[in-house]
């Protein structure tokens, strides 16, 4: 049969296995020529829309760090990453199942080489991506024995590389369009840690750069708002001259109240009248607004949102809340691209030095169960009627079994000193009240069959033996599930179980009360 798809209208379409296999909508057939040139005019040009307005290059990137809303929102989203105490790395395995020796082994060694590096500062390094676009980390190995050895692994310029028409980095140096020739890197040397690449923008998404306007404004409006403060913050002096006096002694006095101004004394004649002027506020009020709008403006661009690093009157707590979300929103982000770096760094560690099928090692952020959410989880449970036993106490919570007791359960009793205790054996007693409990269940359940079914007594056998050899909650579902589903619809065998599954637990736990009471009894 040819190789092929049926079309909605039912014609059949074939297709070759070349059609699959080749790339269709490249930059060549799209009519991207500058690809075919050589040197640095095979390199694509970065698509950074504001870039291109001002007609800058990447590098004036650095300079916005100066400003110091832009400092404090990038070391805040930062923060919130290299501050996390649950990175991990493990060995590698598939889901459920155990690392084998070959990936531990790796694990192992790979472990050893990254005590040798500051893994703070390489972390430090790959959340610099989203305000950069990328961020190039250089992989330094040395051969020793019979083993590639990471010594560091050292983050670039970002503006020493860029990319050519495959999308591939190239090295370009500081002088960047004016290198005569890239140089395509080797393989299995660096590792390229992007921010929202894309294959129209490989260079990703910088965030810096949407910051450029309103750094360039706040700096303009602060130029502009000193030299306001220092013509009109301080009180004009107006002195208002005799009508009668002469232009010298206008003079004389303006004189003396420009000196009035540093020391503030002056003499003025006879019938002068002096008072001292100030700007309105609304001017300097005016200024404050606009510089804030700038502020607010970098916060919403590096952060997200605004709340978390800076105060803005008075808020609500529900919108600090919602602005903390989108900051761990961020930093969530921040962790998986994190995560992605470093385990692409493993995963060549791997190739270098593992033979295939050995799984290389992964990175993780492993954070801890949230213990306040699941205890609201386990008081709705308890509210609509779940009982919880010691173990699941011991086991989310971490408690120790003498911390606690579970309300309605049965004190565990001291065990005598010396005195040994036969479980396989029970007492006479105690396999009377099984044997009733067991009786009880059975017609419990049998009860609950259909008439069609009751009326078998062959098939009320079954079900009865099958009750009284179930070991455990598990295995009397398995067990009717087994006799009863021939012979019922799905929905009417599930209402069945859930009915007959509660009869159990309920029967269970009546047992376990008369068993309390009776010893009660026999102790008084």
């Amino acid at each position: 049969m040819a190789d092929g798809l049926y079309m909605p209208d039912g014609t059949f379409r074939p297709f070759s296995a070349a059609e699959l296999s080749t790339e269709l909508a490249t930059r060549q057939n799209a009519g991207v020529y500058y690809a075919e040139l050589e040197g640095w005019l095979s390199t694509l040009p970065d698509p950074d829309p504001v870039l291109r307005k001002r007609g800058d290059e990447a590098t004036v990137l650095h300079d916005l760090s100066a400003d110091d809303q832009v400092t404090t929102a990038m070391l805040s989203r930062k923060n919130r990453v290299l501050n996390c105490p649950h990175f991990s790395l493990r060995a590698g395995a598939v889901e459920g199942e155990e690392p084998t020796p070959e990936a531990e082994e790796l694990f192992r060694r790979f472990r050893q080489d990254l005590e040798r590096t500051n893994q703070r500062s390489i972390i430090s390094a790959i959340l610099d991506a989203p305000f950069y676009g990328y961020t190039p980390l250089e992989l330094v190995w040395e051969f020793s024995g019979d083993w590639w050895h990471l010594v560091d692994i050292i983050a670039r310029p970002f503006h020493w590389f860029r990319f050519d028409s495959k999308n591939q980095p190239v090295f370009v140096g500081e002088y960047g369009l004016f290198c005569a020739e890239p140089k395509p890197l080797p393989p299995g040397k660096f590792v390229f840690v992007t921010h929202h690449a894309t294959y129209d923008n490989p260079y990703g998404l910088r965030l810096l750069s949407r910051c450029l306007w309103p750094v360039s404004f706040k700096r303009g409006g602060l130029t502009f708002y000193s030299r306001f403060v220092e013509r009109h913050g301080m009180p004009w002096v107006v002195g208002e001259a005799p009508s009668q006096a002469k232009a010298e002694d206008k003079n004389e006095m303006a004189r003396n109240l420009a000196r009035m101004v540093q020391d503030a004394v002056a003499v003025i004649p006879h019938g002068a009248n002096v008072k001292l002027e100030s700007a309105g506020q609304t001017q300097g009020e005016i200024h404050e607004k606009f510089l804030a709008r700038q502020d607010k403006a970098i916060s919403k661009i590096l952060m997200g949102q605004t709340l978390t690093i800076e105060m803005e009157g008075k808020n609500s707590q529900a919108a600090a809340q919602t602005h903390n979300d989108v900051a761990e929103g961020l930093a969530d982000a921040d962790k998986a691209m994190v995560c992605d770096a470093w385990n692409e760094v493993a995963w060549l560690y791997a190739q270098v030095n593992a033979t295939p099928g050995v799984l290389a090692p992964l990175a993780a952020y492993e954070e801890p169960d949230d213990l306040n959410t699941r205890a609201d989880l386990d008081k709705k449970l308890t509210e609509i009627g779940a009982e919880f036993t010691e173990e699941h106490f011991t086991e989310v919570y971490g408690l120790k079994p003498g911390e606690f007791q579970v309300r309605g359960a049965a004190p565990s009793l001291p065990e005598t000193e010396g005195a040994a205790t036969d479980f396989a054996a029970p007492a006479a007693r105690e396999m009377r009240m099984a044997e009733t409990a067991q009786k009880t269940l059975d017609a419990a359940i049998v009860k609950m069959l259909p008439k069609t079914l009751r009326a078998s007594n062959a098939f009320v056998g079954e079900v009865e033996d099958a009750v009284r050899k179930a070991t455990s909650y598990d295995d009397l579902q398995d067990r009717l599930v087994e006799l009863l589903a021939p012979s019922m619809t799905p929905r009417t065998l599930e209402n069945f179980l859930a009915c007959a599954m509660t009869a159990a637990a309920g029967h269970g736990a009546a047992a376990i009360e008369a068993e309390i009471e009776a010893d009660g009894q026999e102790n008084a």
